[in-house]
């Protein structure tokens, strides 16, 4: 089997020549698999070399027609002809396929085209982005909670966590534990309707909670940042071809001054080039930590309890996001924000979920409908804090995004 790509203005084709049976149907897939994940959604197969396809060529098309189909995307079959077009129609997956004569059918629009005159284009370094109005009047509440210095000096009492429930309308992120019994901690975030937890238990198996019924995902939060409201913009975000991606503090600072304000809530579905995190492995104890003159931070201490990416991870993957990200100003009202980068005077606290890859719609979408694909597989890769290793030269640099979308809301001030 050869495949040829091929680009045009309105969608890639791929030029297919040989057998689409099982010993090569995978390559077919691999190929489209790659043209996705590049951010090509409008994808024409054309037909006119293949001579034979079998059951697993065609559960492959299949699988990819459904893929585009859910994102509003487009799949087209070009130059099908003979015992390939016959195969197919008995089959009955002639429409479902979109199966044309030629180049100039084009394939069919599935679904609503993408964006909206709405949005308003916006610049990123090395992307490009558009924002949605969502409200105008949404705003977030937030409160902090717990004393993170008490638990990293192994002074924490775990019957002092808050049982916070997460319901429609409540985000939030920092140390905690699934429900409300014996709590075995680590790091935490929630969204509407779902919570992601990794206990320092050194297992790395991070666990989730989904709203089902009338059960309501809730966490005993040990310390972190809770907050409660709507989001009124949707950030869309996509790098350039000659960009490697778009950085974490770059999509906070763009998702800040979407809001228009010094403090935002952020919440993130964005296709990964590559996460750089830290994971607590375990709590440390008071007598661990008495026993460092220096603290439970100095190395090699740190690497008893706190794990860290050595080289940027999960790429090729989809990430969660959820965090707070705030101007100078902001942060001084703010507990649990640190700097982001040296290059921005931003700060910020960001958790991330990795689930394997998927692609995400183009254009206005809801967060509903991005959050409920994720867990379909109920598979969570890892959870990791971000953060940004600007140690020279070693330093693997920040948490960086191949496309994506923020759902991003203004925290109200304090009195």
């Amino acid at each position: 089997m050869e495949i040829e790509r091929q680009p045009g203005p309105e969608m890639m084709v791929l030029r297919l020549h040989g057998r689409m049976d099982a010993a090569w149907s995978g390559h077919v897939s691999k190929a489209i698999a790659e043209c996705i994940q590049a951010g090509h959604h409008a994808l024409g197969i054309d037909m006119a070399g293949v001579d034979y396809i079998s059951s697993a060529g065609i559960r492959v098309l299949v699988q990819h027609a459904r893929q585009l189909k859910g994102i509003d995307g487009r799949f087209s079959l070009l130059n099908t002809g003979g015992e390939v077009r016959r195969v197919l129609t008995l089959a009955g997956l002639d429409a479902l396929l979109g199966v044309g004569g030629g180049l100039a059918v084009g394939g069919a629009r599935l679904g609503r085209p993408p964006g909206g005159a709405e949005a308003t284009a916006v610049s990123l370094a090395g992307a490009r982005g558009e924002i949605h109005l969502l409200d105008a009047g949404s705003t977030m509440r937030v409160r902090e909670l717990g004393e993170a210095e008490r638990w990293l000096r192994g002074a924490g009492d775990p019957q002092a966590c808050s049982l916070c429930e997460f319901g429609p309308d409540m985000i939030g992120l920092g140390l905690g534990a699934l429900g409300a019994g014996e709590p075995r901690l680590g790091e935490f975030l929630a969204v509407p309707g779902a919570a992601v937890c990794q206990s320092a238990d050194g297992s790395n198996r991070p666990d989730y909670v989904l709203r089902q019924g009338s059960l309501v995902p809730s966490v005993n939060v040990a310390y972190g940042i809770i907050g409660q409201g709507s989001f009124g913009r949707l950030l869309r975000f996509e790098k350039c071809p000659d960009s490697n991606g778009v950085s974490m503090s770059e999509v906070a600072g763009a998702c800040l001054a979407a809001v228009g304000g010094h403090v935002a809530a952020v919440v993130m579905v964005a296709e990964t080039a590559g996460l750089v995190g830290a994971a607590v492995q375990r709590l440390p104890d008071d007598g661990t930590a008495m026993a460092a003159a220096d603290g439970i931070f100095a190395f090699p201490r740190v690497r008893e309890w706190l794990s860290f990416t050595s080289e940027t991870a999960f790429a090729k993957c989809v990430s969660l996001a959820v965090g707070f990200v705030a101007s100078a100003r902001g942060a001084e009202r703010m507990r649990f924000l640190k700097p982001m980068s040296r290059a921005v005077d931003l700060q910020g606290h960001f958790h991330a979920a990795a689930f394997p890859y998927r692609p995400i719609r183009r254009g206005k979408l809801d967060l509903d409908e991005a959050l409920s694909p994720l867990f379909d597989n109920e598979n969570v890769l890892g959870l990791l804090h971000l953060v940004n290793d600007w140690r020279i030269p070693s330093g693997v640099g920040e948490s960086s995004f191949l496309r994506g979308a923020c759902w991003c809301a203004p925290v109200e001030d304090r009195p």
